[in-house]
C-alpha cells in the first residue's frame, strides 16, 4: 500500500474542509524544472570550408536539451547565428561571411543554449577552415615535399610555364621567378596538398634558369620556403637565359625592338616612319611654293648651305635598326638596309655586323 499517496489525499481533503489553501504543482511544470536543471550542450559541429572569404557559408549543428533557444557567436563576425530546432534536441543554422567580418584562425566559436534564465555554453572543437589549427594551439609547421616545372604549349611565340608544389594541405603557395623581370606566381590548391599555377612569359621576357627556384608555402601564421637548384632541368624553354658556365654563349642576345627609320645622305636620322619623316616636310617646303618663300629660306640659310641641305634630303633612304640585349645585359643596335625577318622576343646570335636567328 502506498502510504504517501493516501497521506496526500487525506491531507488534501482536510485542507479543503478546513478552507486552507493547498497548491498542487502540475506535472508539466515539474518537467520544465527538471529540464532547466539539466540544461546542457551535448554536441557542436561545423561544416568546414576551403577558405574563409566573403560569401562562404558556415553551417552549424548543436545538440543538447530540447525545447531551448540556440545561438552561435563567432569572434570577428558582425552578428550572431540563430539556430532552428529541426528535431528534438538538434539545432541547425547557417552564417554567410560578409565583407566587414574579420574571422581568422584565432577566432573562437561559442554555442549558447538558453531555457528560461538558465544558459549552457560550449566551444567549437574544430577549425572553421580546412588546414587551420584550433585557436590557441600551436600551428603545425607547413612542409614542402616537391617542386616541379613544366612547359605548356602557348599561343604564337608566347611560352607558358606550369609550376606544381606538393606539401601540407590547406595553405597558400607561390613561386618566385628570376629573369628579365622578377615575378611572384601564386598557386591554387587543386587537390589536397597539390598547388598549381601558370605563368605566360611576355614577348621579350626570359627566365634565368640557372638561379634556384624558390617556392613558399604559408599555413596560418607560419611559412616555409624551399630553394630548388636545377628546377628547369629537362624543360624545353626558348626564353631562357644562356648558361654562361655551360655553352658560354657570350654573343647570344634577345631582340628588344625593330625600328624603321629614315636617314639622309650622310646617315643622319631624320625620323621614324611611324612618327612622320622630318625630311619629307622640309623637302615639300623647299620644292614647292612661290618665289618669295624660296627667297626667304635662301636668305636665312644661304645659297651654298641650302644646296647642300637639298642634296641631303634628296638622298634620304629607309633603314632598319634592330635593338638587342646580350646575355651579359649589354644593349646593341644592328642596322639593316632591308627589312629583317626578326621579331621582338627572338633569340639571336651576333655574327659580325648581322644577326642569326636561333631555332
Amino acid at each position: 500500500m502506498n502510504h504517501s499517496r493516501h497521506f496526500s489525499a487525506a491531507a488534501l481533503a482536510c485542507a479543503l474542509l478546513a478552507g486552507t489553501p493547498f497548491a498542487v504543482e502540475p506535472a508539466h511544470a515539474q518537467q520544465r524544472a527538471a529540464q532547466a536543471a539539466a540544461l546542457r550542450v551535448t554536441g557542436f559541429d561545423v561544416e568546414q570550408v576551403d577558405r574563409i572569404e566573403p560569401g562562404a557559408e558556415l553551417n552549424f549543428t548543436v545538440w543538447g536539451t530540447p525545447g531551448a533557444t540556440a545561438v552561435v557567436q563567432i569572434d570577428g563576425s558582425k552578428r550572431t547565428v540563430r539556430l532552428d530546432e529541426t528535431t528534438a534536441g538538434r539545432y541547425q543554422g547557417s552564417y554567410v561571411v560578409g565583407r566587414s567580418d574579420r574571422i581568422g584562425q584565432e577566432s573562437r566559436v561559442h554555442a549558447n543554449l538558453r531555457s528560461g534564465n538558465r544558459v549552457a555554453t560550449a566551444t567549437l572543437g574544430e577549425a572553421l577552415q580546412v588546414g587551420w589549427s584550433l585557436p590557441g594551439e600551436a600551428a603545425l609547421a607547413p612542409e614542402i615535399q616537391s617542386v616541379k616545372v613544366a612547359r605548356e604549349p602557348g599561343r604564337g611565340r608566347a611560352e607558358t610555364l606550369r609550376y606544381t608544389v606538393r606539401g601540407t594541405p590547406g595553405g597558400q603557395a607561390s613561386v618566385q621567378l628570376q629573369g628579365s623581370q622578377p615575378v611572384n606566381v601564386v598557386l591554387e590548391e587543386v587537390r589536397a596538398g597539390e598547388y598549381v599555377g601558370r605563368h605566360v612569359l611576355p614577348q621579350g621576357a626570359w627566365v634565368d634558369t640557372q638561379q634556384p627556384l624558390v617556392a613558399q608555402l604559408r599555413l596560418g601564421t607560419r611559412t616555409t620556403r624551399s630553394s630548388v637548384d636545377n628546377a628547369y632541368a629537362g624543360v624545353e624553354l626558348r626564353a631562357r637565359r644562356a648558361d654562361n658556365r655551360g655553352d658560354r654563349c657570350t654573343d647570344c642576345a634577345t631582340v628588344q625592338a625593330v625600328n624603321e627609320v629614315v636617314v639622309d645622305g650622310e646617315g643622319k636620322v631624320l625620323g621614324t616612319v611611324a612618327g612622320g619623316v622630318l625630311g619629307a616636310v622640309v623637302g615639300s617646303q623647299i620644292g614647292k611654293g612661290d618665289g618669295r618663300k624660296l627667297a626667304g629660306v635662301a636668305g636665312a640659310v644661304g645659297g651654298a648651305l641650302l644646296g647642300r641641305e637639298i642634296q641631303r634630303r634628296h638622298n634620304q633612304r629607309t633603314q632598319y635598326e634592330v635593338v638587342v640585349r646580350q646575355n651579359d645585359g649589354v644593349q646593341r643596335t644592328v642596322v639593316y638596309a632591308e627589312p629583317p625577318s626578326l621579331r621582338v622576343g627572338d633569340r639571336v646570335r651576333i655574327v659580325g655586323e648581322t644577326l642569326e636567328l636561333q631555332r
